[in-house]
């Protein structure tokens, strides 16, 4: 059996030969020989290769009218504290963005914008929006009644930048809660996030993090019953996380944070633009998902890096509709998305000030965000907030995959797709019974209406095109149309 250098190298000639298919494969084995031999961070690299060379499409079909409660559900049957029982909240980070007006001060002076505005310029309202508090503050009572009167959820990033040390069971913790509570608002408290990365100062010590958030838990659900605890990592390193997790009774959500990025670490040798953000997902989805919903706390694509000045808004565009589209079509659980949307060239902290992941500030990036929200699937009100009958639609579209036999009345048919390969912009193509009826081009759902209008049995067929026309792909279906 070959080693895993020879893997690397049989990989490497077939890139060159243009064989990606065969890449993908010999680098996925190197990995697994990684993963083996217990070297977590060389699997994660070369299956990110593996990743970028594969190519996969994966059809699906919409289900007009569906009844939301019908979708699937954790194996518990329960939903989370303002969990929806179908689709995912839009949510985002806008405090920075200057295109949205007159800021107003919360009782820590610090300033924030106004969603409504954001949700007038990307076209959609968006449920939830954050803001970070440092452990040691005041609970912004101000900014959560703002945003109440406008009907959007609070979402706070509460970070003990002091250490753990400074949690304890004391009178802040309990007033902070209690003035959560008298908010009477929806709350996702993401308490000490990103705890896996060695950035942080309360991350080093599982056992005295897991202490620490399961008093916080305990006060929050003695003294404010409206919060939402979201227990959230960033998406690497992964060997850390499981140590972090406080276990199921203590947490309502579980997160990941993740950023799409010309360059890692602002380093020129390694170049990112290849990756596609949906991939940030699997670890902490397959770990969690069954029991929790999911959100993804932060995603951010940059359009600008620090390191070269280049404007890349056609490829961050790409990126947010790349991931917007995977989430009812690969991660149904994922239950709420928030967009960064901030030039942190601008407005980070000395020394990360590497990249602009603004929204709003390039046509490409905010015409693809609108492209990307648009969709029923995503959310503008919490499920149930306000003491009101639930928010969710009675009707609403449900997104599933396409089986390899179904049966359909006789109509338009509207089928979408998901997938990838190793060009950066491809197309996919749909026939039936061998006759092109569409093609897409645009990043996204690759959506199609489909013609079936009289009864009988067809093949429907897809297409993956690269960039030069060739088939990197394909999938089929047969339909009965009645």
């Amino acid at each position: 059996m070959p080693d895993a250098a020879t893997y690397r190298r049989q990989a490497d000639d077939a890139v060159r030969a243009g064989r990606f298919a065969d890449a993908a494969d010999l680098y996925k084995k190197e990995a697994a020989i990684y993963r083996k031999n217990g070297d977590v961070n060389g699997a994660k690299v070369e299956e990110m290769k593996a990743a970028r060379y594969e190519s996969v499409l994966c059809l699906f079909v919409h289900q007009e009218g569906a009844n939301p409660s019908q979708a699937a559900q954790p194996k518990t049957g329960d939903l989370a504290k303002w969990e929806p029982p179908y689709g995912c909240y839009l949510g985002g980070f806008i405090d920075r963005d200057e295109r949205l007006g007159d800021v107003f001060t919360d009782e820590n002076f610090q300033a924030h914008r106004d969603p409504e505005r954001f949700g007038e310029i990307t076209g959609k309202k968006h449920a939830t929006v954050f803001c970070y508090v440092s452990y040691g503050k005041r609970f912004p009572t101000r900014w959560v009644a703002r945003l109440r009167g406008q009907g959007v959820a609070a979402h706070i990033a509460w970070e003990p930048n002091g250490g753990l040390d400074v949690v304890q069971d004391d009178e802040y913790l309990r007033e902070w809660a209690q003035d959560a509570a008298r908010t009477r608002a929806p709350i996702f408290l993401r308490y000490a996030s990103e705890m896996n990365g060695d950035w942080t100062r309360y991350g080093g010590n599982p056992k005295t993090y897991v202490e620490k958030w399961k008093l916080v838990k305990s006060v929050m659900d003695k003294y404010a019953p409206n919060v939402a605890m979201v227990w959230c990592v960033n998406a690497i390193p992964e060997p850390p996380i499981a140590s972090f997790y406080p276990g199921d009774d203590f947490v309502d959500w579980v997160g990941v944070n993740f950023y799409s990025v010309p360059f890692r670490d602002n380093n020129r040798a390694r170049a990112a633009l290849f990756e596609n953000p949906a991939d940030s997902l699997p670890f902490v989805y397959n770990a969690y998902a069954a029991k929790k919903p999911i959100m993804i706390g932060e995603f951010g694509a940059s359009h600008r890096s620090s390191l070269d000045g280049v404007e890349r808004g056609a490829w961050a565009g790409r990126k947010i509709a790349e991931l917007y589209a995977s989430l009812p079509r690969l991660f149904s659980r994922v239950k709420c998305v928030d967009i960064f949307d901030n030039d942190n060239m601008k407005y980070a902290q000395a020394g990360r000030q590497l990249n602009n992941y603004s929204v709003t500030d390039t046509p490409a990036v905010l015409n693809a965000y609108k492209r990307a929200i648009a969709p029923d699937y995503f959310l503008s009100d919490v499920w149930g907030a306000w003491g009101n009958s639930p928010t969710m639609p009675d009707k609403q579209t449900i997104i599933v995959p396409l089986a390899a036999k179904l049966t359909v009345p006789r109509g338009t048919l509207r089928v979408s797709a998901w997938g990838r390969t190793y060009a950066e912009t491809f197309t996919v193509a749909y026939k039936i019974n061998g006759n092109k009826v569409a093609s897409v081009a645009e990043t996204g759902d690759r959506g199609a209406n489909l013609p079936m209008e009289t009864p009988g049995e067809y093949v429907v067929e897809a297409l993956l095109l690269d960039d030069k026309g060739r088939v990197a792909t394909r999938t089929a279906t047969t339909i009965t149309v009645i």
